[in-house]
C-alpha cells in the first residue's frame, strides 16, 4: 500500500512549492492543456485508483461518502470532487487560476483583505462558510465539484446526501460497532507498517483502540501527552496509560515544551485557513517520528469528530436564524468574538438557507457543526499526512455517522450507548479527577517557553482589525510572566476560585488574549510573506 497523497496544487502556470514541514515529500507532476497538477506524498510511486483518477483518501478509494477528495484528469480539464463533510478543505483563486489544499499557495502577490472574511475569521477563529480573510481566495463547499480548464474555474454544489436519509428509524447498536470495526480492519488489512493510534482520556480514541483485533496489536503504538502543570500527573495521560494496559497495547507519553517555535511551519501548511493553534501537534508527531520508521509506511488512526456524532455535544437549542450558527460551531471561545459587534453576513445566511431542511431536525446538528468546523479540525488528518504518516478515521464514514445519529435520544444522552460498550469491555472510566490532575495549563507552559513576538501594528493597519485591539493584545501578552499576571493565572486556574471571579469580570489573561494573537498573527504572516 502506498502512502497517502497529503495535498495537491493545481495551477494554470508552473510553480515550485514544497511544504516546509517535510522537505522529503515526493512531488508527482502531471501536466495538460489545462495546466499543472502537483501531488505530494511520501511515496514517489503513488498510483491512480483508475486511469486518470487520483484519491486523497486513505486507503485510496472512489467513494465520496468517506474521507476523500477525487481529482479526475480529462483531456481538457481537471475535475475536483470533495466528500460529504468537506473533510479536505480546498482553497481556490479564480483570478490567479490556482486551486490547492495549501491556502498560502493561492494568495498571489497582492493580498487584499475581504471585510466579511476577516469578520468571520475573527468570529470563529478559522475561515468559514466558503469565505477566507482575503478577497481573491475562496473555499470549496462540502460535497461540491470544481471544473478546472483553460477557460477558468467552474464550481457546482451537489445535492446533499443527508437529504435522502431517514433518521427516524434507529439503527442497532451492535450494527454500529460491527461497522466501526470493519472500517478499521479494512485499513489495517491494506497496510503493513506501524499503526500510530493517539490515545487521550476521552472516548473517541478509546473506541478505536478497543476495536483493533488482537492479531493486529503488535503493530500498534499508542501515544499521549499531558496538559497539567506536571505533564506526568495529567489525568489525560494517566487514563490513556491505564486503557493501553487493559488493551495490551504499547504506550508512551510525549512531553511537550517548544511548540511555539513551529509557528512558521504551521503557517506554511495551514496559512489563513485557521489560527496558529496546532503547533503542539507538530512537536507531538516529530517526537513520535523519532521512534518509528517512515520507510515502514506508518498509518495513523484518528478520532476526529467522533464525540460529536456519538452524542457528546448535544445542541443547546434549535437554530432558527443565521445568528444561531456561532453556538453551533463549538469554537470553545478560541477566537475574537467577545471583542466584536455582532453583524449578520451573507455567507452565514447562505449556509443557513442551504441547510434549512436539516436545521428542522436536531439529530442532524452534529453534521452541520462539523461542516462548519472542518477547516479547523482537518489538521488532525493533514498534519500527520504531510509529516509522513498516512491518516484515516472511521468517524467520517457517512453510513456509520448516520446510524449513530439515528440512535434514540435516551441512548445518545451522555453517550450511554458508548459507556455501556466500555463497561462491557472493562474500559469504563468514571470520575476522571481520580486519575490525576485535571488542570489544563498546557498553553501557558508552551507560551512561557516562547520569546513573545508582538503583532506588527503597522503591517496590520491595512486590515479591518481595530488598531486598538491589536495594541491591547500586545500589551497584555507582553506582560505574561509579571507578578500581577502570574497571580491572575494562579487564581483563575483554581476550579472553585475561578467560578467566583467570573461574575467580577476577572478572567485568565493569557487565555483571553492568546486566541486573538494566534488569529491575527496568521494574517500578519500572510501579509509579510506576500507583500
Amino acid at each position: 500500500m502506498t502512502s497517502k497523497i497529503a495535498g495537491f496544487v493545481l495551477s494554470q502556470s508552473p510553480l515550485k512549492y514544497l511544504p516546509k514541514l517535510n522537505p522529503d515529500l515526493s512531488v508527482k507532476t502531471i501536466s495538460g492543456k489545462w495546466g499543472y497538477l502537483y501531488l505530494y506524498s511520501m511515496d514517489k510511486n503513488i498510483a491512480p485508483i483508475e486511469p486518470g483518477v487520483w484519491s486523497l483518501g486513505f486507503p485510496p478509494h472512489k467513494s465520496l461518502l468517506h474521507h476523500n477528495l477525487l481529482l479526475t484528469i480529462e483531456h481538457d480539464n481537471v475535475l475536483i470532487d470533495n466528500d460529504w463533510i468537506g473533510g479536505i478543505p480546498v482553497y481556490f483563486n479564480s483570478e490567479e487560476k490556482i486551486i490547492s489544499t495549501f491556502p498560502e499557495v493561492c494568495i498571489g502577490n497582492s493580498p487584499r483583505f475581504d471585510d466579511e472574511g476577516v469578520y468571520l475569521f475573527m468570529k470563529y477563529g478559522f475561515s468559514a462558510f466558503g469565505k477566507t480573510p482575503f478577497a481573491d481566495v475562496s473555499m470549496m463547499r462540502y460535497y461540491s465539484s470544481i471544473k478546472f480548464s483553460e477557460e477558468g474555474l467552474t464550481c457546482r454544489e451537489k445535492e446533499d446526501p443527508a437529504l435522502s436519509v431517514d433518521l427516524s428509524v434507529p439503527a442497532k447498536e451492535n450494527e454500529i460497532w460491527d461497522l466501526l470495526e470493519k472500517d478499521i480492519i479494512n485499513v489495517l488489512d491494506q497496510t503493513s507498517g506501524t499503526v500510530v493510534s493517539p490515545l487521550s482520556g476521552g472516548f473517541d480514541s478509546r473506541i478505536i483502540n478497543a476495536l483493533i483485533p488482537c492479531h493486529y496489536k503488535s503493530r500498534v503504538r499508542t501515544y499521549s501527552y499531558g496538559i497539567s502543570p506536571d505533564q506526568r500527573k495529567s489525568f489525560e495521560s494517566r487514563i490513556a496509560k491505564n486503557i493501553a494496559e487493559r488493551l495490551n497495547l504499547k504506550w508512551d507519553q510525549i512531553f511537550l515544551k517548544d511548540a511555539y517555535k513551529y509557528m512558521d511551519l504551521w503557517h506554511d501548511a495551514f496559512g489563513f485557513g485557521t489560527h496558529l493553534h496546532g503547533m503542539m501537534h507538530i512537536e507531538f508527531y516529530q517526537k513520535i517520528l523519532q521512534e518509528i520508521d517512515l520507510a515502514d509506511s506508518p498509518l495513523l488512526l484518528s478520532g476526529i469528530s467522533g464525540s460529536a456524532f456519538q452524542g457528546g455535544h448535544p445542541p443547546e437549542k434549535s437554530v432558527t436564524s443565521p445568528s444561531d450558527l456561532y453556538g453551533l460551531a463549538l469554537t470553545h471561545g478560541i477566537n475574537s468574538y467577545h471583542w466584536m459587534e455582532y453583524r449578520e453576513t451573507e455567507a452565514e445566511a447562505r449556509f443557513f438557507e442551504q441547510n434549512k431542511p436539516l436545521f428542522s431536525n436536531l439529530k442532524w446538528y452534529p453534521i452541520l457543526t462539523m461542516r462548519i468546523k472542518m477547516s479547523l479540525l482537518h489538521y488532525l488528518y493533514k498534519l500527520p499526512a504531510v509529516m509522513g504518516i498516512s491518516s484515516t478515521s472511521p468517524y467520517h464514514n457517512f453510513d456509520i455517522v448516520t446510524k449513530m445519529l439515528s440512535l434514540p435520544g435516551e441512548r445518545r444522552d451522555q453517550r450511554k450507548w458508548v459507556n455501556d460498550f466500555f463497561k462491557k469491555k472493562d474500559l469504563y472510566v468514571g470520575n476522571r479527577s481520580l486519575y490525576g490532575d485535571t488542570r489544563n495549563t498546557l498553553n501557558r507552559q508552551l507560551f512561557s517557553n516562547f520569546k513573545f513576538e508582538p503583532l506588527n501594528e503597522n503591517l496590520l493597519k491595512s486590515s479591518p482589525i481595530p488598531d486598538e485591539l491589536v495594541k491591547q493584545v500586545n500589551r497584555n501578552l507582553n506582560n505574561v510572566g509579571s507578578f500581577a499576571e502570574k497571580a491572575n493565572a494562579f487564581f483563575t486556574s483554581q476550579r472553585v476560585v475561578k467560578e467566583l471571579l467570573k461574575p467580577l469580570g476577572i478572567k485568565n489573561r493569557l487565555n483571553t488574549y492568546l486566541p486573538s494573537y494566534l488569529a491575527f498573527k496568521a494574517l500578519e504572516e500572510t501579509l509579510r510573506k506576500h507583500q
